[in-house]
């Protein structure tokens, strides 16, 4: 029976992931093990009951053109075909980003404490020249996956059944990760509302929180691009609302630090805050148009 299953993955690999399409695969799929139990009630063995039901499986490209159905590489972006070797590849060096990525912005936010603990800007502007760099170094090496992210990617069924199982085992640790973040942002806005612990301490707290979510998004992020699944169920939406989120991106971070550094020269003492606060509402905003455009998108496979 497992080998119909992979059997079906394999041949639905090659369709965009959407709920018509898994919902197709399910129905198959149940079909398939009925007429498997029947031929195995019959004194078929198990290796001549799955060849025999995969040999009497029709044809899928009829099945799906009936439904009104493209396979990714009839559309108009091209597929991608991915071994283990690249998919692995891919996850080790997202991990690698990640953890980057969540220093550089830890170093960021120390760099900002250290403008109330010592009273000049020095160290702040040699953490951000520091973490400007390391994110330089991470776009370059990341540069190369950008297509994984907009187009479909395929694998043969060992690779995409690793993949599934690997997405399997990070789940818990990612939900692990995410919620020991937001039990010390809890935690510590509670102490420093309670005992006013020092501005610079709780700063560094934070920033290591905002290094747990960061490093949880990325692998989480590595494994969606691979599967099509999560963000990266509809890549096209993705792909837009990635234009524009970076538009928007460009004027709205210069903007947002421009105006932290004027409170902090007229001598504002919580300057800090317009950061997270700017974050929030950069998600907030990024959310939105992911929102819309995957509606969009929906309405028009409809």
């Amino acid at each position: 029976m497992e080998a119909i299953k992979t059997y079906l993955d394999n041949v639905f690999a090659a369709y965009p992931q959407t709920d018509e399409v898994q919902t197709l695969k399910q129905d198959m799929l149940a079909n398939m093990h009925e007429k498997y139990n029947m031929l195995r009630q019959n004194g078929k063995s198990e290796h001549e009951a799955a060849y025999s039901v995969i040999a009497d499986f029709g044809n899928i490209e009829e099945i799906t053109a009936e439904l009104g159905l493209n396979s990714k590489s009839s559309s108009t972006e091209e597929s991608i075909f991915l071994s283990w070797d690249e998919a692995e590849d891919y996850v080790k060096k997202t991990k690698r980003s990640g953890m980057l990525i969540g220093l550089g912005v830890w170093l960021i936010i120390a760099g900002v404490s250290s403008v109330v603990f010592f009273g000049h800007a020095f160290l702040m502007f040699v953490a951000v020249a520091i973490s400007v760099t390391m994110f330089i170094i991470v776009g370059s090496k990341m540069g190369r996956y950008e297509p994984f992210e907009k187009t479909s990617l395929r694998f043969d069924a060992r690779t995409r059944e690793i993949v599934e199982n690997e997405r399997t085992r990070f789940v818990p640790r990612c939900t692990a990760m995410v919620a020991i973040g937001v039990a010390i942002i809890i935690l510590t806005v509670g102490a420093f509302t309670i005992t006013e612990i020092p501005v610079p301490l709780f700063l560094n707290i934070i920033g290591f929180s905002v290094f747990l979510f960061i490093m949880a998004g990325y692998i989480t992020s590595a494994y969606d691009v691979l599967l099509d699944k999560g963000d990266y169920v509809n890549k096209e939406a993705t792909k837009k609302s990635g234009r524009i989120i970076g538009v928007i991106a460009a004027f709205y971070w210069p903007i947002t630090t421009a105006v932290a550094l004027w409170l902090l020269f007229t001598g504002h003492t919580y300057f800090w805050v317009v950061w997270p606060v700017a974050g929030v509402l950069f998600g907030g905003i990024a959310g939105g148009i992911g929102i819309w455009h995957g509606t969009k998108e929906k309405e028009k496979a409809q």
